[in-house]
């Protein structure tokens, strides 16, 4: 008998690689136990070394599984992962195996996913309700003095059961206009940078550390001023419960100011760019610049290659949502 240990009980990766190795070496799911760990740091996931791979075995299985098993995998049902893992075995032996509907397995794993996207829904609905309520508060807030020179509050806007977000530092001169977050030059940088990733901007939940314009006054111009300690202190109220609704996977901090909102302490980016931090709701945090920063390089090759890198990671982060 093997004995597989995941970090957490919907992670789809974490069970793929699992999976993997035992499904080359033709591992009967009868003989694997798997167990959730709840978090807790493992060296290896297995007790003991699975079986070598068989000699030219490879591992091919559909789109439509990898789909199926993203969702299905969240279900409560505690034999979900012999369940999917039998499905893996069955799949990459017979890749149609995945469209007969009268495969009892098949139809079982099929259900589950059904009963995920309906709770999904049930969700989303009570939530976006909640959110209309809670913009509609938003738009009246003076936690902060920031509120007196700015045209109106720039709340988040997205699906509220997004596995991402993306948290910036507050709305600019177009934003305060228009009333929505990343539509001025960094948000058009935001866009492309989106689309490189594979990200729908459609489908993420898009929102700021504090949502009023704070600017100094240059003649007709608005120049961005940096929000200090205290009006992220007093923002973050916000923020928390735009995350308690939408509750995502992962959020991304755009920005030192974004970081401090959501981890409630200063950090650099250089020092947390490349490892994500658990937040206290189980979500993880990923911390990278903020597109203005690359807007504001002036050698030309140097924004290329920060460009790239902010590019890859937004990939990290939408790879780490499963979305």
């Amino acid at each position: 008998m093997i004995t597989a240990h995941l970090a957490a009980g919907d992670d789809f990766e974490a069970w793929r690689d699992a999976a993997r190795p035992l499904a080359l070496a033709n591992v009967a799911p009868d003989e694997i136990t798997w167990t959730v760990r709840g978090g807790e740091e493992s060296t290896l996931p297995f007790d003991q070394a699975p079986p070598a791979p068989a000699n030219g075995a490879q591992l091919s299985v559909p789109r439509a599984f990898v789909d199926l098993a993203r969702i299905a995998i969240r279900h409560p049902d505690t034999d979900r992962f012999r369940l999917l893992y039998a499905l893996l075995l069955k799949v990459s032996h017979d890749r149609a195996a995945i469209a007969d509907r009268s495969d009892p397995l098949v139809a079982r794993i099929e259900a589950m996913a059904d009963e995920v996207n309906m709770k999904r829904k049930r969700a989303s609905s009570n939530s976006a309700t909640a959110w209309k309520v809670l913009h509609d508060e938003a738009m009246e807030c003076t936690r902060c003095h920031l509120y007196k020179q700015a045209t109106q509050t720039v709340f988040g806007e997205g699906p509220v059961d997004a596995g991402l977000m993306l948290v910036g530092e507050q709305p600019g001169d177009q934003e305060d206009l228009q009333g929505r977050p990343f539509v001025g030059p960094a948000g058009q940088l935001l866009d492309r940078a989106l689309e490189k990733a594979g990200i729908d901007r459609t489908k993420t939940y898009i929102t700021n550390a504090v949502k009023h314009f704070k600017f100094e006054a240059r003649g007709k111009r608005r120049i961005h001023a940096k929000p200090d300690a205290g009006e992220i202190s007093a923002c973050r109220w916000w923020i928390d419960q735009e995350r308690a609704l939408v509750q995502p996977q992962v959020v991304v901090a755009l920005g030192a100011s974004a970081a401090h909102a959501l981890l409630g302490k200063v950090v650099t980016i250089s020092r947390t760019r490349d490892t994500p931090i658990p937040l206290e709701d189980g979500s993880m945090c990923h911390v990278t610049v903020h597109p203005s920063y690359l807007l504001r390089i002036p050698d030309e090759a140097h924004a290329r290659d920060e460009y790239i890198r902010f590019v890859k990671d937004l990939a990290r982060a939408k790879n780490a949502a499963s979305i």
